[in-house]
This record gives C-alpha cells, sequence and structure tokens, in this order.
C-alpha cells in the first residue's frame, strides 16, 4: 500500500504543480484545446491546487501503519477522474491522446489500488 500512495503522491503532485504554473500547457494536452480566458485559467489552477492538495497528504501519510482508508479515498477519487474523462469522450467527443493517457493512468491506479485491498484486508485485531 505504501508504494501505491507514495506513486500517488508524486503523480499527482507533479500534476498538481503543471496545472498551478502551465494550466493551458496541461489543458491542451488533456483535452486537445487550450483554456480560453481567466476564468479557464483559474478553474485549472484551482484544480490542480485541489490535486496538490491530495498528494501532500498521501505524501505526508504514506508511513502510517494503515493505510486502507487513505487507499479507498483515493480509489474514488481515480474512479471520479476516470467518470469525468469518459463523459469528456462520450458527452463531448473529445478524442485527445491526454484524456486516453488520463484514463489509462487513472485505471491503472485504480486496479492497482483495488488489488491492494484485496491482497491486505483490515485485520479486527
Amino acid at each position: 500500500m505504501k508504494k501505491f500512495i507514495t506513486l500517488t503522491a508524486l503523480a499527482e503532485g507533479l500534476t498538481g504543480i503543471a496545472l498551478i504554473i502551465m494550466p493551458n500547457v496541461v489543458v491542451s494536452f488533456l483535452l486537445g484545446k487550450p483554456t480560453y480566458g481567466p476564468e479557464g485559467k483559474i478553474t485549472a489552477m484551482l484544480a490542480g491546487g485541489a490535486i496538490l492538495a491530495l498528494a501532500v497528504i498521501c505524501w505526508i501519510l504514506r508511513n502510517l501503519a494503515d493505510l486502507h482508508k487513505l487507499v479507498q479515498g483515493m480509489l474514488l477519487y481515480n474512479c471520479v477522474i476516470i467518470t469525468i474523462a469518459v463523459y469528456a469522450f462520450l458527452g463531448y467527443h473529445i478524442t485527445n491522446i491526454g484524456l486516453w493517457f488520463m484514463i489509462l493512468v487513472h485505471t491503472i491506479l485504480t486496479v492497482w489500488g483495488a488489488i491492494t485491498l484485496w491482497a491486505k484486508p483490515v485485520s479486527n485485531v
């Protein structure tokens, strides 16, 4: 579980920082078009801040003896990201390679996290 949380912290941390520093570049990669106007740019930066906060939480808590609740929370996060990305494809016909990359990465993280939880059930001792 520690490897899952550590990798999540690093990957999401880099993503969050990138969204804050260069939102147009990241959004263009993911969706195929840059943000338009200050509203889109600020929204992407706010999302970057939220993602960075998740990464910091994962990083700080990665050494806890029991990471089950944290992994469960990150599984929810990954499932939400996948759902929104699939909606972008189905509802808005966005087919950019970055969107598929995001779906692939979050699907891998979801499967890895689920296997990790299944392999190490919570002990009721």
